[in-house]
């Protein structure tokens, strides 16, 4: 299936893209109209800022991009809305669409990392979707506690209110040969395969994760949460899970898919680990997170999965979204390792 959408942006099942997560700084007019196009994506939190924001709510949208989050939450009721976006060039776009919503005078955006500001008041709900298709791959967890520490009221709540990130051993053949081959598509000729790995300082393509749908048939077992954030300020930035999965069947293991499930509000729920590009039932914009293994390993039914699956922050990357992540393990079959996998996009713990 093809999605069908403006041509720059069809795509089809396992086709690898580039990981718009990894190149947060860089991202233009093209990826905000992918993002304002996304109807899972946008039906989700329409929906849970209706839900949660109430008559004479201050707002905080963190993240705003084009403001259409922080625009609903006006048309909900919010008495005044504070809006961050670290993009410059996007801010007069946010600006624009709160004035033409008629809400002049009741906002104020400010241009920066949220760290580096302080609000005149607090709030009594903070919006944000700095989600990556791989939960936490946009660094939410240190910029979300310090939101809620300083600019939240004791009283308020946070949206999205819990992320699950989820895991997945596959067979997905042709998302492998595209990285072997180091083929994969981006949104604008700015942003490349080269350009990404010298950056983030990676000698093989199978360091990265890539954007790709990944179908629920190239499944080996059943997905497992890797980590559920709460945004209570109890949540850890790095982390180690330990994962073991049955094989359900035969195949070949690839990699694996990442995916979250969000609970956005308190009865709208955004998952993006959906496959049917003809029924929209997938995200255009966070698609799903392959990672994938070096080298394919045959695995038969009831042969026994281990991942570890880890984040760290090393200490060589400059960019304030500078985390890496590391997924290692083995096969066992019958209690004998048959074969290893060891990939990280860094210096992942």
């Amino acid at each position: 299936m093809t999605l069908k959408t403006s041509s720059a942006f069809r795509y089809e099942l396992e086709e690898v893209w580039l990981p718009v997560s990894e190149n947060i700084l860089a991202w233009e007019e093209d990826f905000h109209q992918l993002m304002l196009d996304d109807e899972i994506r946008m039906a989700a939190y329409k929906n849970a800022i209706r839900e949660a924001v109430k008559p004479g709510m201050t707002v905080l949208d963190l993240g705003t991009g084009t403001g259409i989050l922080g625009l609903w939450a006006l048309q909900a009721g919010a008495s005044y809305l504070y809006a961050i976006d670290v993009n410059a060039a996007v801010i007069p776009k946010a600006i624009a669409s709160f004035e033409a919503g008629g809400f002049e005078g009741k906002f104020h955006v400010f241009q920066g990392l949220s760290y580096d500001i302080t609000l005149p008041r607090q709030v009594d709900l903070i919006i944000s979707e700095i989600i990556g298709n791989l939960g936490d791959n946009e660094d939410f967890i240190p910029i979300l506690s310090d939101a809620r520490t300083r600019f939240l009221n004791p009283s308020g709540q946070m949206l999205p209110r819990s992320v699950r990130s989820q895991l997945v051993p596959v067979s997905a053949t042709k998302a492998h040969q595209q990285v072997a081959a180091k083929q994969c598509r981006a949104l604008n000729a700015n942003y490349s395969l080269p350009e990404l790995m010298q950056r983030l300082a990676v000698k093989s393509p199978f360091n990265l994760y890539y954007d790709t749908i990944i179908p629920r048939s190239t499944y080996l077992s059943e997905p497992k949460v890797a980590k559920e954030c709460l945004f209570d300020g109890n949540d850890q930035a790095t982390y180690a899970a330990e994962l073991s999965y049955i094989a359900s069947r035969d195949g070949t293991l690839t990699g694996f898919k990442g995916s979250f499930i969000a609970a956005l509000s308190e009865s709208v729920t955004l998952d993006i680990s959906g496959d049917d590009i003809a029924g929209r039932s997938t995200s255009d914009s966070w698609k799903h997170c392959y990672l994938p293994i070096l080298e394919p390993i045959s695995v038969q039914r009831d042969d026994e999965i281990h991942l570890r699956f880890a984040r760290s922050y090393p200490g060589h990357r400059e960019s304030p979204f500078r985390q890496c992540y590391r997924w290692s393990g083995e096969i066992r079959r019958h209690g004998k390792v048959m074969a290893t996998f060891d990939q990280s996009t860094g210096n992942a713990g």
